[in-house]
């Protein structure tokens, strides 16, 4: 019977960005996806500003820029005359503290595929045409017995992780329920067709009077495909229209009345109702569950993938933290404790989106650019009533333990202009001290955590104007910031707490010498 230490069961994003966290910590892990190949079809086709920066850290956001697009228009339309224009980047404000203030579109295929590609250069697949038929688990971990191709397997695993979507098996299997609510009321025909006759530049919408959004259909970046969206309305047989390309074809000249554009060679297609329901739990016993078998919400305001992609990076660190040791297997709570709040977040987010787009559209004022927003970028959320989240004398930063960990430019050694978070980059904690003179706290916890990086920046004796930027997003100090591995802070300290510094670095996560 083969063993692996993680079992990842679903390899969309969510699976897959776990997958990358836990090759490069060399933790033997297995995804599989009982699908028979990767998936063509558009789904979700947009990363938030905390997605990028999460793709930063693993060394592949310039991967996903190259393939997607910052520039997208919201084009509102009426026939074939343009009502109103808006540029995706001027819906949330610049920031200074991040090289990704504004979000990219990329279909979610694409982005699957450059995960795996950057998968199977760190020598991992994902195990396709295998599916999890049953498990059982005990204290010790999961004994799963999968489905493949020819055969059954059993495979025995430390910890498995679900990330098999809103209809996830695991979840049902585990009797976890999935609180909230389906709007029975409304559904949506979603496809991927190509168009001939509209330029491939902006997203284009039409007004609908009754559903605000009577068309939609968003060109995505770097293929030949547009997904089209458009309200199912039920026939007088009360039937839902299928989503196929006749159906598109003559729902595109309902709304629109254009002639002149015609829809071909449609790829995907599906019949869309909004759920909004999260999981009353994300963990039970050694089994995990993430992405959209934890939660699901309403597509406005693109933040399900998204949250999921988070949920991967926060679980990722833990699960090898506590397989490698020292960190206690109390460490893997703090998952649900942080990204529950997270989902209950983003359901209600996503619920106000898609009010202000149904409100608005209806108006005839906007459509779906209405949900886009500054709390969409993510990287205002936080872990501030963590248990790994820990405060200690402080009192002169703006900055809370559980914060995300600004990006800033420093100076080097050399004097040449650096980011922080390509200091950052990479699987480890580290120690950001900003004007602490005395060094001998430093020096004291380097031998003892050799894995810890650290950085001490001076911002005083008449250098501050070397790093201004640091000092202006985290403070003048003296302060020391432990920053986890998944790039939110742990812990903040003046340093005279010697021993809380200590007591947090050896209990939680990094081995002494």
């Amino acid at each position: 019977m083969k063993e692996v230490d993680v079992l990842i069961v679903g390899a969309g994003p969510t699976g897959l960005t776990l997958a990358l966290d836990l090759a490069r910590r060399n933790i033997n892990f297995r995804i599989i996806d009982k699908a028979l190949l990767p998936p063509t079809s558009s789904r979700a086709k947009g990363l938030r500003p905390r997605s990028l920066e999460v793709f930063d850290n693993l060394g592949i956001a310039g991967k996903i820029m190259e393939a997607g697009s910052t520039d997208m228009i919201f084009r509102w339309m009426e026939k074939d005359k343009v009502l109103k224009e808006t540029a995706m980047r001027s819906l949330t404000t610049a920031r200074a503290d991040t090289v990704f203030p504004y979000g990219v579109m990329i279909a979610q295929w694409r982005l699957e595929q450059i995960l795996r590609d950057v998968l199977a250069e760190e020598g991992e697949e994902v195990h396709y045409g295998n599916e999890l038929l049953e498990f059982n688990q005990n204290s010790e971990g999961v004994l799963a017995t999968l489905t493949g191709i020819e055969t059954n397997e059993q495979l025995r695993c430390k910890y498995m992780v679900a990330c098999d979507g809103g209809k996830s098996f695991v979840r049902k299997a585990l009797d976890i329920n999935f609180e909230g609510t389906t709007y029975e009321s409304f559904s949506a025909l979603i496809g991927d067709v190509e168009v001939e006759g509209l330029v491939p530049d902006a997203w284009h919408m039409w007004r609908h009077p009754d559903y605000g959004i009577g068309m939609s259909l968003c060109p995505l970046p770097g293929t030949n495909t547009w997904q089209i969206q458009v309200p199912a309305i039920p026939g007088t047989d009360g039937r839902l229209p299928s989503p196929n390309l006749e159906t598109f074809r003559s729902l595109f000249y309902e709304s629109t009345g254009i002639t002149t554009v015609t829809l071909n060679n449609i790829t995907w297609g599906t019949n869309y109702r909004v759920n909004e329901r999260v999981a009353e739990k994300f963990r039970v016993g050694n089994v995990f569950i993430a992405g959209d078998a934890a939660h699901v919400h309403s597509i406005a305001g693109g933040l399900g993938m998204n949250t999921g992609i988070q949920d991967a990076f926060n679980l990722g660190w833990k699960l090898a933290a506590v397989l490698k040791g020292p960190a206690p297997t109390a460490l893997l709570d703090s998952y649900e404790q942080e990204r529950l709040p997270i989902a209950e977040w983003t359901i209600k987010n996503s619920h106000e989106s898609a009010k202000r787009v149904y409100q608005s559209s209806l108006k005839g004022t906007g459509g779906i650019e209405q949900g886009v927003n500054d709390d969409g970028t993510q990287l205002n959320l936080n872990y501030r009533n963590s248990v790994l989240s820990s405060e200690h004398l402080i009192t002169n930063t703006a900055l809370h333990a559980g914060d995300r960990a600004p990006d800033g430019i420093y100076q080097t050694a050399t004097g040449t202009p650096a980011r922080l978070f390509d200091w950052l980059r990479g699987a480890r904690f580290a120690i950001l001290a900003i004007g602490l003179n005395n060094i001998a706290v430093l020096e004291a916890i380097q031998p003892q955590f050799p894995a810890l990086v650290i950085m001490n920046i001076l911002n005083t004796d008449g250098i501050a104007t070397q790093h201004d930027h640091i000092s202006a997003l985290y403070g003048p100090g003296p302060v020391i910031y432990i920053i986890r591995p998944d790039g939110y802070i742990g812990l903040i300290s003046d340093g005279r707490d010697v021993k809380a510094i200590f007591n947090y670095l050896a209990g939680l996560v990094i081995p002494k010498a």
